[in-house]
């Protein structure tokens, strides 16, 4: 009986020990956030839950001695770093979300590009039409010459002048006469001389002041007229340098009121990550068209609420047009760069869009190439890919207009490691876009994208949008 009470306690403490609480721990450090994630499990009674990254499943003690928990710890770390904000993955969805509202975008500017050049064409027709007919130029006939008028032979004769009478006088006269004269003479010759000396010297004296008091008069007088000439001059220059510049202010409001206005548009996005989270990103822009609306230009951010995550981008189009004032295609060239936890990423795409006859929408197609690298990989990773996109715009009420896209990407040429790789998944994007026009100025939209990949690893990422565009 004793060995029997023996063996059955020590059977009982065999079974205690190998269902008892055994404690399982494991460390990895995330090479996308740097976090350390520390992997602990508490097994009860042979069995513990372990929950790492967004994966969870139930383990046995045989499980662990095996390896079968270690193998499925770096299958989920492999799975999470492929979809991590490192990957590129990460940044092909990004691309794909851009290409998104780039083809929105195009379409509003497509849109009123064509309302525009209705109105242009309908302009030129309206202003050829008014013109008015030149009247005929009449030509008075030349008047009939005249013969000359014959001199005329009228003159006047003067009578010739009549002689006569004779004179007679006697000697005695003749004399007394004569002395007299001289007398009269000398005495009067004497006097006058003297009288006219006088008369002389008085008069050079006169002339001499008045011609000093005329200089300075009219020294006087040239100094006020100059001085009335330099401020008669002054105040017109100073007029024309007034008029120049109220000609300069009205020229710049000429132009800022014929130039389009710059849109200003904020975003809230509720992103989806590939690990499944909802990541709230800021989204800011600003636009500007050129005078004859013929050139775009756009520059936007995107900002995570993170902090560890952002984007820059900018990009151009312009809008080539036919002679009869109608859209023939829009060719748009950006460029961005963006930041996710240390790991940078840059991208170009080049797109053509081209609107099909009618109201049937708007047809384009685009190449992109991206490069990804950061300090934790040895080597960068490249990709060239090609995108093609089909949007429209539809009224659906008197100031809401719906604007759908279906767009298809494609990275065909990766490089990884220095290894060229052929990647044959595509991702279909589904973009819709509402714009409700509040005033003159203020427009409010909302937008659902969905982005899904034909490899069967990736899912469905959704975005919301709610922002605003306001015309400054």
């Amino acid at each position: 009986m004793i060995k029997k009470l023996i063996f059955i306690l020590l059977l009982t403490f065999i079974g205690l020990s190998g269902y008892g609480q055994t404690t399982f721990t494991q460390t990895f450090v995330d090479r996308c956030t740097g976090d350390v994630k520390v992997v602990s499990a508490t097994f009860v009674n042979g069995r513990a839950t372990i929950a790492f990254y967004n994966r969870i499943r139930v383990f046995t003690q045989q499980e662990v001695t095996n390896g079968t928990l270690q193998l499925w710890l770096t299958e989920t770390y492999n799975w999470w770093y492929a979809l991590s904000p490192c990957s590129v993955a990460t940044q092909q969805a990004q691309q794909a979300q851009q290409t998104a509202q780039q083809a929105q975008q195009a379409a509003q500017t497509a849109s009123q590009a064509a309302s525009q050049a209705a109105s242009a064409a309908s302009a030129a027709s309206s202003a050829v039409s008014n013109i008015p007919a030149v009247p005929p130029v009449n030509v008075p006939p030349s008047p009939p010459s005249t013969p000359a008028s014959p001199p005329s032979t009228n003159s006047s004769s003067t009578p010739p002048a009549q002689n006569g009478g004779s004179s007679s006088s006697s000697s005695s006269s003749s004399t007394s006469e004569t002395k007299t004269e001289t007398k009269t003479e000398t005495k009067t010759e004497t006097k006058t001389e003297t009288k006219t000396e006088e008369k002389k010297t008085e008069s050079k004296t006169e002339t001499k002041e008045e011609k000093k008091e005329e200089s300075k008069s009219e020294t006087k007088k040239e100094k006020k007229e100059e001085k009335k000439e330099e401020t008669k001059e002054e105040k017109k220059e100073e007029k024309k340098e007034e008029k120049k510049k109220e000609d300069k202010k009205k020229e710049k409001q000429q132009k800022r009121a014929a130039a389009p206005p710059i849109m200003v548009s904020g975003d809230m996005i509720g992103m989806q990550s590939l690990s499944g989270g909802i990541d709230a990103v800021l989204s800011v822009g600003m636009s500007k068209s050129s005078i004859f609306g013929d050139r775009s230009y756009n520059v936007g951010t995107m900002i995570w609420s993170n902090l560890q995550q952002f984007s820059l981008s900018a990009s151009t189009a312009k809008i080539y047009m036919t002679s009869d004032y109608r859209v023939s295609g829009i060719e748009s060239v950006s460029i961005s760069y963006s930041n996710n936890f240390g790991t940078n990423a840059t991208s170009m795409s080049m797109s053509w869009i081209e609107p099909m006859s009618g109201r049937k929408g708007t047809f384009g197609i685009g190449f992109n190439g991206s490069a990804v690298w950061s300090d934790m990989m040895d080597y960068g990773t490249y990709n060239i890919g090609w995108n093609a996109l089909y949007t429209n715009s539809f009224k659906v009420g008197k100031n809401i207009t719906y604007s759908p896209a279906v767009i298809i990407t494609n990275t065909p040429i990766n490089a990884v490691n220095q290894k060229q790789e052929f990647n044959g998944d595509a991702m279909f994007i589904l973009s819709n876009g509402f714009t409700i026009q509040l005033t003159k100025r203020f427009i409010v939209n909302f937008n659902w994208t969905g982005i899904k990949s034909t490899n069967e690893s990736l899912p469905l990422i959704n975005s919301f949008i709610i922002g605003s565009k306001i015309n400054l």
